[in-house]
């Protein structure tokens, strides 16, 4: 065995798939040899690295910053002056930082199908979390539809995160850029503060505005994406997904998971006698909660995850979203993404 496939059967084994070929062939098409040894040598500063390596620190500090920029590492938040590099340990995650990046396209579609079938034969399998309070993304409804505004509870006013961020991006989505299932927009994914600053210095997200970042989720919205976002009471990422193609949703529409997003705080409520059974509600529903048979609509509860996209096509208003009975509310814990992003090479 080389150096570099050694290299590489080490990473691919931390990222917690000892021996998958296609995230061996990832890595293979992604970095060089050096690049490949640097990475399995982790956590290290540039000037750690380099007493190791016998290389110039300079170089190397150079190189570390190239891998952080093309998204095969991070930095470890707590840790300075000297920025200390950190491995990626999370599949999934390595996947977003990778195929968030436009550039990566130059490898062709090989590399996107590769990526396509290390999801859907591997780590699909993962998305499988029993407790609502470990699943790591969960449903934000369309809170113009909600019933009593005065029940939507602060962590579901998305809006508020956004007007209050102090600084917004948007990327184009990891999610179907690797499924290519679906002609939706791909410039959907909005990120807030340490994320959306770590985008921008990747040079893979475009500053936006709070109104701009509203609109898109308004027009994401016409077009029946359901919008989820980190399950943590401060959220750095908020996602516009499509059944096909979205990492979480396409794990229960094609490969048969339920436990795997948590749902909002909602659940639709169809008005019988204000149904027309037209079905456009049937049509919005990704998770197949909705049924119209032989009279009004209904819904089925144990299903339904309060997204309200029936509710704000429903063209008699027949259709609402009202509070759950029980509401178990989110933890109080941080954005894993914005702990994970906080730090740039230049912060």
């Amino acid at each position: 065995m080389d150096a570099k496939r050694r290299a590489l059967t080490g990473i691919v084994a931390r990222l917690g798939y000892p021996g998958s070929e296609a995230l061996l062939s990832l890595w293979d098409t992604m970095v060089d040899e050096r690049e490949a040894t640097w990475i399995a040598a982790l956590p290290a500063t540039a000037a750690g690295l380099s007493a190791s390596t016998g290389e110039p620190v300079a170089e190397v500090r150079k190189g570390l910053e190239a891998l952080y920029s093309r998204g095969l590492v991070v930095i470890d938040p707590e840790v300075g002056p000297d920025p200390r590099y950190l491995p990626i340990e999370n599949a999934g995650v390595l996947m977003d930082l990778v195929l968030f990046d436009r550039r990566y396209l130059e490898y062709g579609h090989v590399f996107l199908d590769t990526w396509q079938r290390f999801y859907n034969q591997e780590l699909v399998h993962e998305h499988d979390y029993p407790e609502r309070d470990q699943r790591p993304f969960r449903v934000v409804p369309v809170l113009e539809q909600v019933t009593d505004q005065r029940t939507a509870l602060p962590y579901e006013r998305i809006v508020d995160e956004i007007r209050q961020a102090q600084r917004l991006s948007v990327e184009h989505c990891p999610c179907r850029t690797r499924e290519r299932l679906c002609g939706n927009p791909t410039e959907t994914c909005l990120g807030l503060n340490e994320v959306a600053e770590y985008m921008i210095a990747r040079e893979i997200g475009r500053e936006i505005t709070a109104e701009e970042a509203l609109g898109i989720l308004e027009h994401s919205e016409a077009l029946g994406l359901m919008h989820l976002t980190e399950n943590s009471t401060h959220p750095r990422v908020i996602c516009n997904c499509c059944p096909c193609c979205c990492v979480f949703l396409r794990a229960m529409t094609a490969h048969g998971k339920e436990r795997v997003i948590a749902s909002s705080q909602y659940v639709a409520r169809v008005d019988a006698e204000a149904c027309v059974q037209c079905g456009r509600c049937v049509t919005r529903c990704h998770v197949g909660a909705i049924a119209v048979e032989a009279g009004p609509a209904r819904v089925d509860e144990r299903h339904c995850v309060g997204c309200g996209l029936c509710v704000s096509t429903c063209p008699s208003g027949a259709l609402s979203l009202i509070p759950l009975r029980e509401q178990s509310g989110v933890q109080e814990r941080p954005s894993g993404f914005g702990s994970l992003l906080a730090r740039t090479p230049a912060s």
